[in-house]
């Protein structure tokens, strides 16, 4: 007898702490990145969004997700300890703020700029000297062009969105940006351009990274583990 009544009271807590996730719903942040996440009516969608709402689901928890410009969202995250962000470079300055849960994404990133630019030509030493540059504010692009030598008060406007650098492309404020050459066809669409009106002027060895979904690292470690355990049984990690 007292082992059934034992037996309840652990069923009945397990059951009571799973409803309790569930029925608390996580937030997700993201940004426009097409194909890999995108706003599509009322819901983001997209390739790495699907993988990060698998992982909500194996999991058996809910999620609201949210679209917002990248630097907007990272400060979004780190307000709640039940938020979770995506698609995230694990960076050295990155890696103990957060709870990496899987990958997600993978991202070769090049610099691009218009076909029509005969004059920017770059081999592999990627010296910047005199050309201007746009990219997303806390990126690791953006980092990346301050290592190199850019300045935001000279030759490097920072946007909310990879759509805003884009623009800044095509209308000619600066000479290049950074970007995916995979990604090249679906976004430049976006803004009115055509595949064959842009070129990769050289790729960047160091920025070929693993995009992760990353936790609050005041996340509740049970949590934490839950959605691990998601992404391995569904061969994520």
């Amino acid at each position: 007898m007292k082992f059934l009544i034992l037996w309840c009271a652990v069923w009945c807590w397990a059951f009571s702490a799973r409803q309790a996730f569930a029925d608390s719903n996580l937030l997700i942040f993201t940004e426009t990145s097409p194909p890999y996440q995108f706003q599509s009516g009322n819901k983001v969608e997209g390739i790495a969004t699907e993988r990060v709402r698998n992982i909500i689901e194996q999991a058996g928890l809910h999620a609201e997700f949210k679209l917002f410009p990248w630097a907007r969202a990272l400060k979004n995250v780190e307000r709640s300890s039940r938020a979770l962000i995506y698609s995230m470079a694990k960076t050295p300055a990155r890696e103990k703020q957060f709870f990496w849960i899987a990958p997600v994404a993978q991202f070769d990133l090049s610099i691009v700029t218009l076909a029509s630019r005969s004059d920017i030509t770059l081999d592999e030493r990627l010296d910047l000297s005199g050309l201007s540059a746009s990219a997303q504010r806390d990126d690791i692009a953006e980092s990346w062009l301050l290592e190199k030598g850019l300045t935001v008060e000279d030759n490097l406007l920072l946007c909310a969105d990879i759509l805003c650098s884009w623009r800044h492309l095509k209308s000619g404020r600066v000479d290049f940006i950074i970007e995916d050459p995979n990604l090249i066809k679906p976004t430049a669409a976006l803004v009115g351009l055509k595949q064959d009106e842009i070129k990769v002027a050289q790729p960047i060895p160091e920025l070929s990274i693993t995009a992760y979904l990353a936790a609050n690292g005041a996340m509740e470690t049970q949590l934490v583990e839950r959605l691990q355990k998601a992404a391995a049984e569904l061969g994520y990690q």
